[in-house]
């Protein structure tokens, strides 16, 4: 026989009363106390699992509950079977082990954020259409539009010339994508070319007044172009969206997809691409210019030129264009270098 004290509970009232319970090991519980005396056989028992700290709490029929501080005469009547129960109450019950447990916990969500997450999302853009990726782009568009974006003053003849400029660099392209060029005058935004999901490109009218020439603006839609290939940008909207964009993108929920558009431009204006996209892009980038018989060296002039742009712009000026090239697709002297290299 095993005894001990508890507090028990009839399930119908608040009512709290002190029990002494003789325990049967195989056969019952006897509760005995003030105007209590109940004799439960341990079958029709339900025993919570032990958490460090906390009372035992036994389920009886009926709704009742019996609470006790007593976890060795609860464990010597209901034995635990189950090893890994056994193993969790053991680490509970160790400040150390628990503290251990915390710090990996940390440790493997920042992996996931870090590293787990961007993973995930190129996996899972591998699993969406093209034409749900141009959808999306679409919508990022309209979105961009709405905010910080209206129609370009680039006059017709001048946006015809870098159309074709724009055919000649997107020709031949067997990748599935409809590339189309996009020109906006964007406030806040300054010199800027960035690329939609699906194979829309944005060139600000800043970018084209700021090139020296149509070689400048096609190694930057080059480096654009690259964007797209490797779907960088559906790869930041899932990133940004979380788990839960992994989660209907890889069960190829349309609806939800294109409902990324929504993380999309603050994603892509205001984080921008990380370098290891960058450097994919850039690296795109200078084989096409070289197949189309351009240079690496015209994407390091622009990027020179924007950098000094920026350099002899006033304070405010500078302010404003948190949305610039530079800010979105960061031009370093190692960039530079490698384009140059890579003539």
């Amino acid at each position: 026989m095993i005894e001990f004290d508890a507090v028990f509970y009839d399930g119908k009232t608040s009512a709290r009363n002190a029990v002494r319970v003789r325990g049967y090991p195989h056969l019952s519980l006897h509760l005995a106390g003030a105007g209590i005396e109940l004799e439960v056989p341990l079958a029709q028992v339900r025993v919570e699992p032990p958490v460090a700290g906390t009372r035992r709490l036994l389920h009886l029929p009926g709704g009742a509950q019996l609470q006790t501080d007593d976890d060795a005469a609860v464990g010597a009547l209901f034995p635990r079977t189950n090893p890994l129960e056994t193993w969790v109450h053991g680490l509970e019950s160790r400040w150390a082990y628990a503290l251990a447990a915390v710090a990996v916990a940390v440790g493997v969500s920042g992996w996931c954020v870090v590293y787990g997450l961007p993973l995930a999302a190129k996996l899972a853009s591998d699993h969406v259409p093209t034409p749900i990726e141009a959808k999306l782009g679409d919508q990022a568009l309209q979105s961009i539009d709405q905010a910080v974006c209206g129609p370009s003053a680039i006059d017709a003849a001048r946006r015809s010339e870098l159309n074709r400029s724009f055919a000649a660099l997107t020709s031949g392209l067997d990748d599935g994508y409809v590339y189309r060029l996009e020109f906006r005058a964007c406030k806040g935004m300054g010199a800027n070319a960035f690329a939609l999901p699906g194979g829309a490109i944005v060139l600000t009218d800043d970018l084209v007044k700021l090139a020296e020439n149509d070689a400048q603006v096609s190694a930057v839609l080059a480096h654009e172009i690259g964007h797209v290939r490797h779907r960088h940008g559906l790869r930041l909207a899932i990133q940004a969206a979380g788990l839960a964009a992994l989660i209907t993108t890889l069960a190829g929920d349309a609806v939800s997809i294109t409902g990324l558009a929504v993380a999309l431009p603050t994603a892509l204006l205001q984080s921008g691409y990380s370098r290891e996209f960058e450097d994919e892009a850039d690296g795109y980038a200078f084989l096409r210019l070289k197949e189309i018989g351009s240079s690496p060296k015209y994407f390091a002039q622009i990027l020179a030129r924007i950098d000094a742009s920026r350099q002899q712009g006033s304070g405010a000026k500078q302010g404003a264009d948190k949305f610039g090239y530079l800010s979105t697709h960061p031009a370093t002297a190692e960039r530079i270098a490698r384009a140059l290299k890579s003539q």
